[in-house]
């Protein structure tokens, strides 16, 4: 990074950061349609997905490619992998990937729970449901994302970045790569393999960048 630096600065990769975790949280909510499809080719940069990794050049060539037949595809593998009514090929919560049951609802969970009550955030589905399910997890990325962008004091935008790589790091890093693994082994779906693979990586790069981003702090004027 450069030397000195406006909060501007912050603003502007903060901004990025969070419509990136929106864009994941897209593809993980729901299964895409042809009109978010073309949203997506039109406004989505999808060119600058070939410089991340194997799981943005699977999305690439899904988005220029594909049409009504991939999509309803996709809408089955969507179906199969997140709702059922078997059982789920890969469980997109954190606790299954770090429980030696594979349960639910297990101290990683509550760690996830610690970490949105620090933040001022309830999970509103709390001991209903558990509360680490990925996209639970992208929504509290996003809100942080976003809080960061409209900070204007320094100190309170360093603790956000902290926590932000602390969610990174002990939370979404730590299960998300073993996600996409064995999304990848048990599920012929492109878009959300590729997808998977894409937040795995892009998790790694993010940690990087935030820590860049708390050194820089040091030299905001």
């Amino acid at each position: 990074m450069a030397a000195a630096h406006t909060l501007s600065d912050f603003t502007t990769i903060m901004s990025a950061r969070k419509n990136f975790y929106e864009f994941m949280h897209q593809l993980f909510s729901a299964p895409l349609d042809l009109n978010s499809l073309n949203s997506i080719k039109l406004f989505g940069n999808i060119e600058g997905l070939v410089e991340l990794g194997d799981g943005g050049k699977a999305l690439f060539h899904f988005f220029t490619k594909a049409g009504e037949d991939e999509l309803k595809l996709e809408e089955i593998q969507f179906a199969r992998v997140f709702i059922g009514p078997l059982s789920l090929p890969a469980p997109p919560w954190e606790s299954f990937y770090k429980s030696r049951e594979r349960l639910l609802f297990d101290d990683s969970m509550y760690e996830v729970r610690r970490a949105y009550h620090e933040s001022g955030l309830k999970f509103f589905k709390e001991n209903r449901e558990p509360d680490d399910h990925l996209l639970t997890e992208l929504e509290f990325m996003i809100h942080l994302s976003s809080r960061s962008a409209s900070e204007t004091e320094s100190s309170k935008l360093n603790n956000l970045f902290q926590r932000q790589y602390n969610f990174l790091d002990k939370q979404l890093g730590s299960w998300v790569p073993q996600f996409a693994e064995k999304l990848a082994e048990k599920s012929d779906s492109v878009l959300y393999v590729g997808a998977a693979r894409l937040l795995a990586d892009f998790i790694t790069e993010d940690k990087e960048c935030l820590k860049e981003l708390m050194e820089g702090l040091a030299y905001v004027h």
